[in-house]
């Protein structure tokens, strides 16, 4: 199974222009989220997504967001894919007309049982419990509770996982996608150097198919 990657949090057409030169880089993450930093509008969305390589899918995050807001934001962004991080319901994640990935928090195994409920989302984002907070905190829980879960879901794995961990993280879980953001970071902005570093390290292990 090739190691698709996603890189969430893009703030500038630079960054576009970065992620669009290495072929393992699937995903665009945008978020929606007011109380982050890497919070971005519509109009900068577009702007972004004008530096991106054609077959990158782009993945609206959203937290706190009301549904209603969240199906605007996405028709008008062009999203291929809605990233829920939030207390939406099942019926919510039916309402929206894109495959959903709805971000299942982990503290231990049984969190996955949350899963369940949500036959309308397409994925889901496996990702470090931050309590009160919404989205990423940058740190890994222990992917040894979610060995089997991509047997039967599609699966995107998140949370402090960088350069050095991304290999173990991705034979631990084998998830359809692994999701980064801060660990290809410098001074809260996506950095070239990171993102290759991280490049070269997936390269390495061929066994998984990349070239």
């Amino acid at each position: 199974m090739p190691m698709d990657i996603k890189i969430c949090g893009l703030q500038r057409p630079v960054d576009a222009e970065y992620i669009s030169e290495f072929e393992e880089i699937k995903y665009a993450g945008f978020v929606f989220f007011e109380k982050s930093r890497r919070n971005v509008t519509v109009e900068k969305v577009l702007e972004i997504k004008k530096k991106l390589r054609y077959d990158i899918k782009t993945v609206g995050v959203f937290a706190e967001y009301d549904i209603d807001d969240i199906i605007d934001i996405c028709e008008r962004a062009g999203f291929d894919i809605c990233q829920l991080h939030s207390d939406e319901t099942n019926e919510d994640c039916g309402r929206i007309q894109i495959p959903v990935w709805k971000s299942i928090p982990m503290k231990d195994s049984s969190d996955l049982e949350k899963a369940k409920q949500y036959t309308n989302a397409k994925g889901f984002v496996l990702d470090s419990d931050s309590g009160a907070k919404r989205g990423g905190v940058g740190k890994c829980f222990d992917w040894n509770i979610a060995k089997t879960f991509s047997q039967g879901h599609f699966t995107v794995l998140a949370g402090g996982i960088g350069a050095d961990n991304i290999i173990k993280a991705y034979n631990t879980v084998k998830p359809n996608v692994v999701d980064l953001s801060s660990s290809v970071e410098v001074g809260g902005y996506k950095s070239y150097d990171k993102i290759k570093e991280l490049i070269n390290t997936v390269r390495k292990e061929d066994r998984y198919g990349i070239k």
